[in-house]
Order: structure tokens, then C-alpha cells, then sequence
């Protein structure tokens, strides 16, 4: 048996009647309006949202809900009412019985009539000031908090300029105490021993009764090593050649010395002349001896490059890579000490302005690039070095017997022992002494000796550009290059300036003597 079926009905005026209480019950305020803009309907909730009943809304303007400034709005909406379109969400703000102002969601929509013929218009009105007061609370505090975080942010910049300047300003202090104490050790102690090996090896050469006593020797050979121990110690605390002759001569050096730790280093030179601040070549020295270092403990290479590049620009570019066994940089960890050294020189190139780019993967090698911009040159003052050849005089003619000497060292302690080793032969005679490769310029201008025995490390001019300048304008004038120092580097620079010898200040007096007598064979 088939269950009957129902079908509900309702009259026109029940329907209207339902949809007369869903307007009633709704929390937005819905009102109508006619075409010329007075309200025909209101319900319970436009009466809570703008303050007014129901009789004192009917048949009044919709205007007595806009704000004066507002009032162009309700144009634009009934314009577009009129063409048939509605308004969706419009946000805006109305104004209450009492005056006050509200934000409001609208929704306007035409009303048409059984022809399709517009008569009026249907407003949804939503009130939205609670949902304002909290984006407004939101973007308050939005506000605050990039306030705070732009101050935190500028304490924390200023905060790591500060740290960077420190770190950079140790760095500085620490090269500053260890050339100190280089300088201590090389101008006062390795000179007073150079000295008394001189003295010693002199008394053993004059001694008339035979051999020397072993207790001569023993302390020669003392006295041999320290001088060897003190070099040594000199070239860990700071490396003369950087501080004589620069950068590129530094880290020349500096490769070099990676021999003894099991890595073979090849250099490239894109610049052989840097000019550019003390602490510029302080750290980046520092900086290519980390990375070097890095590849000695962590790479498991024994063969690394570095490369100096200097543009047009002035944008000095130091190289330093292996193919080792590389790492992930993304994975970089404070805690590594290889990643800590890292950290420590990209600090200090940004301390410099500068930065480090790196490029490593696992199993392909790592690649570190020092990246600085140099600053123009500044012009030099005028020096000796910058005198014209015809500033010095011609050579005189001079007798071939005895040889006249020029003794060039800035300690007088090592002058008077030099002068000891030439004035006991005959057929020399030391004509002079100079403190440095100036005085000495000035000395060959009046005296023209036939040798000059030439230090290296000299305040004011240096050997090497004193050699350069005597061998330019007095090339009948031999020098023979004397230093405390056992580097290649400055054997090399003072060769290619000019000397006919280069000798260790702790030699015997016969190798002085014999370097003496072959300049003058040469002659």
C-alpha cells in the first residue's frame, strides 16, 4: 500500500508572511527604499545598529543615515541601482541616531515589480566596528612590533659593526704586540748575536797559537743556533717580508712556508704591486693563512692555489681553493672549528668592506675568494726614491787600491763588528757608515766608494729601493745585500734590485771578505 504523499501549499500572504519574520529575526539591518530615496521598511535590527524605531525611520531620506561627507556615495549607488546592478560588501561608514559613527558592511540590491520594472532598492547593512576596532587593535600593534623590531634590528647592526670593529681591532692589537716583539728580538737580541758571532768567529781566525779551543767552537755553534732559533721565531711572530715589502711578497711567502705542513701551495700573480692600507694587508695576510690552514687540517689535499688578481677598478680578488673534500656550506656549524674560522674571516672582510664568497660541495673542493675594493693610490711624498738620475753626481775616477767600503746597517753595534771584519785586511777601508739606504744615497753623491755593504730592513729607505736607486744612477757602484733574515723573498727582491751578493749577517768574515774581492774582480 503505497503511503500517501503530501504537498504543502502556502498562500501568498503566508508567504510573505514568513519572509516578513526572517527580515524581522535578522541580525543585519534590512531596510527598503524607494526611488526617490524614503525609507519603506525597517527592521528590528536596523533599529539596534542606528538607534531610531520603526516610525521614526518610515518615510524618512536615507540621507539621515549618511555622514555628510558621505553623501556622494548613496549617488554612485543609485545610479548603479538604477542600471539594474547591485553592491556587494560595499564597506563604508553611517551614522546613528546620536550622532555617533559606525562601520558597515552593505549590500544593495534592486527591487523590481511584477513588469521587471525597478521601484526601489533593498539594503543589507551589517555592522562591522567591532571586526574595525580589532584590525585596527592588530595593525596598532603590528605597527608596534615593527617599531620594535626596526630598533632591535639597529641596536643588533650597530651592536655587530661594533663587535666587527673589535674583532678587527684585536686582530690589529695582536699584530701590533707581535711585531713588537719581532722587532725586539730582531733589532736588539738577533743583532747582538750576529754581532758576537762575528766577534767570535774573528777571535777563532786570529787565534796564533793553532787550533781555536773547543770551547771557542762550541760557543760559535751556540751562538749559530740561536741566531737560527731567533730567525725563526721572528718569521712566526710576523713575517719580515710582509712587513718590508707587502702583501704580494707576503703571502709568496707565506705559500712557501706550507711546505712544512704537507701542502704544496701554486701561486699565480695578477699584481705585483698592491698598494693599500696597513690593516688591509694585515688581515687579508691572516685571512689566506686561515684558509691555508683550513686545507692543511680539514681538506685531505696536499695541494691547494692561490691567486692575486688586481682590475682596472682597483677590485683586488684573492683566490684560494683545493680539491679536496669539499663541504656544504648551507650545513656550516659554529661549533666546527673549520666553520668557526670561516665565520671568523668572512667578519672580518665585511669589518674591512669587503666580503668572502665561497663555493663548496662534498667530494668537489672548495673554492674561497677574498673580495676588497683598494682605495685610489695616494701620491707620495717626495723622497730620495723619487730623486732624478742626474741628482747624483758621476762617478769620479778612483784608484783600484784599497777598495773603499760603505757600511749601510741601522744597528751600530752590527757596523762596528762589519767595520772589524774589513779594516783587518789590507787592501780595504771602510770610507763611511750610513743608518739607512737615504744616508747612504747621500754618502755616494760626495764619496763614491766602491762597494757598499747594504742592510735590509731600514727605517726610512729600505735596502731594496736603496740598491735599486744606487745601481740606477752608480751602476759601477757594487752592493752587497746583507740580512739577519733567511728568506727567499728577500733574497730574491734584493737581486733583482741590483746586488752583486746577498749574505746572512752571521756569516764568517771570510765569505764577507771573499764577496768583497769578487765585486771588484767582476769590476
Amino acid at each position: 500500500m503505497n503511503e500517501p504523499s503530501f504537498h504543502v501549499n502556502l498562500s501568498e500572504a503566508a508567504t510573505r508572511a514568513r519572509l516578513a519574520a526572517i527580515v524581522e529575526s535578522s541580525y543585519d539591518a534590512i531596510i527598503s527604499m524607494d526611488m526617490k530615496g524614503r525609507i519603506t521598511t525597517w527592521n528590528r535590527a536596523a533599529e539596534r545598529i542606528y538607534g531610531y524605531s520603526e516610525a521614526e525611520a518610515i518615510g524618512r531620506p536615507i540621507t539621515q543615515l549618511i555622514p555628510e561627507d558621505r553623501l556622494s556615495e548613496e549617488t554612485e549607488i543609485f545610479t548603479k541601482i538604477r542600471q539594474g546592478g547591485r553592491v556587494d560588501h560595499y564597506e563604508t561608514v553611517r551614522k546613528r541616531k546620536d550622532g555617533t559613527l559606525l562601520d558597515v558592511s552593505l549590500t544593495i540590491s534592486p527591487i523590481k515589480d511584477e513588469s521587471g520594472e525597478i521601484i526601489g532598492a533593498s539594503k543589507s547593512a551589517r555592522d562591522i566596528s567591532e571586526r574595525k576596532r580589532i584590525e585596527q587593535e592588530l595593525r596598532n600593534l603590528t605597527e608596534e612590533l615593527d617599531q620594535r623590531v626596526a630598533v632591535r634590528t639597529h641596536e643588533l647592526t650597530v651592536s655587530q659593526e661594533r663587535l666587527r670593529a673589535l674583532t678587527n681591532e684585536l686582530s690589529l692589537a695582536e699584530e701590533r704586540v707581535r711585531r713588537q716583539l719581532a722587532n725586539e728580538l730582531h733589532d736588539y737580541l738577533g743583532q747582538l748575536l750576529v754581532v758576537c758571532r762575528l766577534k767570535i768567529t774573528r777571535a777563532i781566525q786570529r787565534n796564533k797559537s793553532g787550533e781555536p779551543s773547543q770551547e771557542l767552537r762550541d760557543v760559535d755553534r751556540i751562538l749559530q743556533d740561536s741566531i737560527s732559533y731567533t730567525r725563526s721565531l721572528v718569521a712566526q711572530l710576523t713575517p719580515p717580508v710582509l712587513r718590508e715589502f707587502g702583501l704580494v711578497m707576503g703571502l709568496t711567502w707565506l705559500a712557501e712556508q706550507m711546505k712544512q705542513h704537507g701542502l704544496t701551495v701554486a701561486v699565480e700573480i695578477g699584481a705585483t704591486s698592491l698598494e693599500m692600507r696597513e690593516d688591509q694587508a694585515i688581515l687579508l695576510f691572516q685571512c689566506v693563512r686561515e684558509l691555508l690552514m683550513n686545507i692543511v687540517k680539514h681538506a685531505g689535499t696536499q695541494e691547494a692555489s692561490l691567486i692575486i688578481v688586481l682590475n682596472a677598478d682597483r677590485q683586488l680578488t684573492i683566490t684560494v681553493s683545493d680539491h679536496g673534500k669539499g663541504f656544504d656550506p648551507a650545513a656550516e656549524q659554529v661549533k666546527d672549528d673549520r666553520h668557526f674560522g670561516l665565520f671568523s674571516i668572512r667578519e672580518r672582510m665585511e669589518a674591512l668592506g669587503g666580503k668572502l664568497a665561497l663555493t663548496s660541495a662534498p667530494g668537489e673542493g672548495t673554492t674561497a675568494s677574498l673580495l676588497l675594493s683598494l682605495e685610489a693610490p695616494s701620491h707620495l711624498a717626495p723622497s730620495v726614491a723619487a730623486m732624478p738620475p742626474e741628482a747624483i753626481t758621476p762617478n769620479q775616477e778612483r784608484r783600484r787600491e784599497p777598495v773603499k767600503i760603505l757600511l749601510v746597517d741601522d744597528h751600530p753595534l752590527v757596523r762596528q763588528g762589519l767595520r772589524g771584519i774589513v779594516d783587518g785586511v789590507d787592501n780595504m777601508q771602510v770610507v763611511g757608515e750610513a743608518a739607512d739606504g737615504y744616508e747612504a744615497v747621500q754618502f755616494i753623491k760626495v764619496h763614491r766608494p766602491d762597494v757598499v755593504v747594504m742592510d735590509v730592513n731600514m727605517p726610512h729607505m729600505d735596502g731594496v729601493e736603496a740598491t735599486r736607486l744606487i745601481r740606477q744612477t752608480s751602476p759601477d757602484v757594487a752592493v752587497i745585500g746583507l740580512s739577519v733574515h733567511n728568506s727567499e723573498q728577500i733574497a730574491s727582491a734584493m737581486k733583482e734590485a741590483g746586488v752583486v751578493a746577498y749574505l746572512k749577517k752571521d756569516v764568517a768574515p771570510e765569505e764577507l771578505k771573499w764577496a768583497i774581492a769578487a765585486a771588484m774582480n767582476q769590476r
